[in-house]
């Protein structure tokens, strides 16, 4: 139960972080395996009117990848374990995007390739 009330804490910290920005918020993608964590972030910005696309096991990374080119997703919510499929994406993505490293401190070494794009990490949460 103490993990779950961490989780919802970091995710409500990532939508604020995120809702402050001075980026109007158009969809976002969450490309995160974790199923609870997942769920909390399509809860909390289905809450706030955001639009979300998210990860599903079974289907086709191509389907996923349209979905967040068509619909202009904005910000990419992503976790260790989705950063293959994020480097299939980046290349298709406009400039202006977020995207938030959730379990990074700090922004990775091979972020810095992909300048045009902001990383956000744990180190950007209040």
């Amino acid at each position: 139960m103490m993990r779950y009330k961490q989780q919802i804490r970091q995710v409500t910290a990532w939508i604020d972080v995120l809702t402050s920005t001075n980026i109007p918020i158009k969809s976002v993608a969450i490309l995160i395996n974790n199923s609870p964590v997942n769920k909390l972030f399509v809860y909390q910005l289905n809450h706030r009117n955001i639009k979300s696309y998210t990860l599903i096991k079974q289907l086709n990374p191509q389907i996923l990848i349209n979905q967040i080119i068509d619909n202009d997703c904005n910000i990419i919510i992503v976790d260790k374990s989705s950063y293959l499929l994020l480097q299939q994406i980046l290349p298709s993505l406009q400039h202006n995007v977020v995207i938030v490293l959730t379990q990074e401190y700090w922004q990775p070494d091979w972020t810095w390739a992909f300048n045009h794009y902001r990383f956000l990490c744990q180190q950007d949460l209040p």
